[in-house]
């Protein structure tokens, strides 16, 4: 019985030395595709208690995760936030700050539209 199992393991290596899990081409992922190509827009308001809000909305999300694009925001801005629908809410005035951030997750400066 352990010799079997054995020989059907041989088996399954043999056949997975062929096996390339990734093929490396020189084309972007959609990913990079819709960071280059998305309009954002960055304003403020002011919601409970006259308290400044960021939001950061995006016209096309398919292909980006607004979570984690809020995510690193929230991080790198040392704030709260959430991230709603195609929006990412963040607490506090940090127009300027977002704008700087975005470049840097792949986002185009001529894309980002700051009011």
């Amino acid at each position: 019985m352990y010799k079997l199992i054995y020989e059907n393991l041989n088996i399954q290596s043999r056949e997975m030395d062929d096996f390339e899990p990734f093929t490396y081409t020189n084309e972007l992922i959609p990913e990079e595709i819709n960071k280059e190509t998305v309009k954002i827009l960055v304003k403020i308001e002011k919601r409970k208690y006259n308290k400044p809000t960021t939001i950061v909305q995006f016209n096309d999300t398919q292909g980006i995760n607004i979570v984690d694009v809020a995510k690193n925001l929230k991080r790198k801005l040392a704030c709260g936030g959430a991230a709603k629908g195609d929006s990412v809410i963040l607490q506090g005035d940090h127009r300027d700050k977002v704008v700087k951030d975005l470049i840097e997750l792949g986002f185009k400066r001529e894309n980002v539209v700051v009011e």
